[in-house]
C-alpha cells in the first residue's frame, strides 16, 4: 500500500534535507491559495518533464488541493522508481504558513 501522511505532518518533513515536498497543482492554483514555503512546483500536467530533475535518493511529499491528483502523481513516480508519499488532505487541510506568487 502507498504511503500517505497528513497535511499537518508536511513541516515535519521539510525538515530534513532527504525529503522533498513537491505541489503538483497549477500556478493559478498556487496564486490563488499560496504555496508550502520550500516546495518545488510541478505541475501534474508537466510531471514527465519534470522526472529528469528528480533524484531518486530523495523522499517525495507530493502535494496538491486535496490529496487526489497527488496520489495519481504518487502513484505514477513509484511505478517509475521513485519514493512517493502523498500528502492526504492537500493544501485545503494544511494549517501552516504559505508564500505568495
Amino acid at each position: 500500500m502507498a504511503e500517505s501522511i497528513q497535511a499537518s505532518e508536511v513541516q515535519n518533513v521539510t525538515q530534513d534535507d532527504g525529503n522533498v515536498l513537491i505541489d503538483v497543482r497549477e500556478r493559478d492554483e498556487l496564486e490563488e491559495t499560496g504555496f508550502v514555503p520550500g516546495a518545488q512546483h510541478y505541475p501534474m500536467s508537466a510531471i514527465d518533464s519534470a522526472l529528469p530533475n528528480l533524484d531518486k535518493d530523495k523522499k517525495y511529499y507530493v502535494m496538491c488541493r486535496s490529496g487526489k491528483r497527488s496520489a495519481q502523481v504518487q502513484n505514477y513516480l513509484l511505478d517509475n522508481g521513485y519514493d512517493a508519499v502523498n500528502v492526504e488532505g492537500g493544501i485545503l487541510d494544511y494549517d501552516g504558513p504559505v508564500n505568495h506568487l
